[in-house]
């Protein structure tokens, strides 16, 4: 940080910023009566609407508060130095792969400074996401390449010199998650990507000036004993609760543009961004009809994450547009469910699954087989993996510690050059190319990192899970 400083001191003098102040808070008013009732169907899409922001409140201060890892605040790295293990429950479908370098960003007070070292020909890609969830900007291999990057991350209100040598990046929302992965390919090669996270530098620029830092008293909303896992939680919070979350996140988060009409439905309602007002505090007949659009909504999702009601093939593969959600608040609200913090698609690739060939539920007590022909391995510019995870999405511990399998691992091939993963509790006789299954029903999930055009494309697709009826 000394270091940091004395690169800047030269520059403090030239710098004229004008940090973004919150605005005095707006007196409480009276929401307007709405002149026409608030239908079933508009308060389903309320909670779609809601639920990113209501979502990402929750994983963030799961991540900043004990017992699931050491107490931390805005604007610094939280640098997981082993690959996902089974209990981390912050996020949901923890990766294998790679090694996570998460950063909750706060701009409300300020620019935040944000360095990359050089990365050498390790594969990494660090999305920044706004409080939406829409990523605004991907640095990694792909867009930006290897070398040491500097950038100087702002809100929309800042206006100021740039100090030299640093890109400026504009966030649409006070709120940014940096989810950083770096290719770790075993735990043993964790150790060198460690070194590369140690020389991340994330801190506010008046901290890199030589001032306090401004969120050091900052204490998180919800209590990580309290939500767990975010994901099933937010699926059986209450109305009130739900909705009361979305308006204060909302406060310091302003709508995309693109959503005026969201907007001016919920003014209808009596829900805008700078009133303080509650969810009690809306008209009796509006609470009852959001309750009852949060419930249908909550009860479908439920039924989807465990069920798998909305895979109708052998995969769920998304290789449309991903991070950058426009109004289709259904989809953008579906997938913060399935994989909050997702990458754009050119950056990486997922397939879900948890049904076999014949639609059955994946179960522990089966075999599975997945193959992939010689000619026919995941076209991809980095690598590729599947990992298992239970039915709520999350990593279950297993006495060989091993829950994926990838192209960086190398594969054993059969005699004309094809691959099988085996996925079963327990090994099979040559023990090669096996994944432990979890006790009960569980998910699959193909990660391909820097896809290839026959995936961006839709020419390629991964071959289903066959149950091995023969034992």
């Amino acid at each position: 940080m000394r270091t940091f400083r004395q690169r800047l001191t030269g520059h403090a003098t030239r710098l004229l910023l004008v940090s973004f102040l919150a605005a005095p808070a707006a007196q409480a008013t009276e929401p307007p009566a709405t002149s026409q009732p608030l239908t079933q169907a508009q308060a389903e899409t309320i909670f779609d609407y809601a639920y990113p922001l209501v979502v990402m409140k929750k994983s963030q201060d799961v991540m900043f508060t004990v017992p699931f890892r050491e107490r931390s605040v805005p604007n610094h790295f939280i640098h997981f130095k082993r690959l996902a293990q089974p209990q981390n429950r912050a996020v949901v479908l923890g990766n294998r792969n790679t090694l996570y370098s998460v950063g909750w960003v706060d701009l409300s007070k300020g620019p935040v400074v944000f360095e990359i070292p050089d990365m050498g020909d390790r594969y990494y890609v660090m999305p920044l996401i706004d409080a939406w969830t829409n990523t605004f900007k991907s640095i990694g291999s792909r867009t930006t390449g290897q070398d040491a990057q500097k950038y100087f991350l702002v809100n929309q209100a800042w206006s100021g010199d740039v100090p030299e040598g640093y890109e400026k990046v504009v966030s649409p929302t006070n709120m940014v998650w940096i989810t950083g992965r770096i290719q770790a390919d075993s735990p043993q090669d964790a150790a060198a990507v460690g070194k590369l996270q140690d020389a991340y530098v994330l801190m506010t620029y008046a901290q890199a000036q030589g001032g306090d830092d401004p969120f050091a008293d900052y204490v998180p909303a919800y209590e990580a004993t309290k939500v767990g896992k975010p994901i099933p939680y937010s699926l059986r919070m209450p109305a009130n609760a739900y909705f009361d979350g979305f308006l204060d996140v909302w406060a310091d988060n302003a709508s995309p543009a693109d959503d005026a009409d969201m907007v001016a439905l919920l003014a209808s309602i009596g829900m805008t961004p700078d009133a303080d007002i509650s969810f009690e505090d809306l008209d009796p007949q509006v609470q009852e009809t959001l309750a009852s659009g949060a419930a249908a909504k909550q009860a479908a999702y439920v039924k989807a994450f465990y069920e798998g009601t909305k895979q109708d093939g052998s995969w769920i593969f998304n290789v449309e547009r991903m991070g950058t959600w426009g109004t289709d608040y259904g989809r953008r609200a579906y997938w913060a469910m399935w994989g909050l913090g997702a990458n754009l698609v050119e950056d990486a690739v997922y397939a879900v699954s948890q049904l076999d060939a014949d639609g059955e539920p994946l179960n522990g007590n089966s075999i599975y087989r997945l193959h992939f022909e010689a000619d026919d391995l995941p076209p991809t510019s980095a690598f590729w993996s599947v990992t298992l995870y239970d039915q709520e999405g999350y990593l279950e511990a297993n006495e060989h510690n091993r829950y994926s399998l990838g192209s960086q691992h190398k594969p054993v091939t059969n005699e004309e050059g094809s691959v099988d993963i085996v996925l079963s509790r327990a090994a099979p006789e040559d023990g090669a190319n096996w994944v432990p299954t979890p006790k009960g029903n569980f998910k699959t999930l193909l990660r391909i990192y820097w896809p290839g055009d026959d995936v961006l494309g839709g020419d390629w697709t991964p071959p289903p899970l066959t149950r091995d009826t023969s034992s």
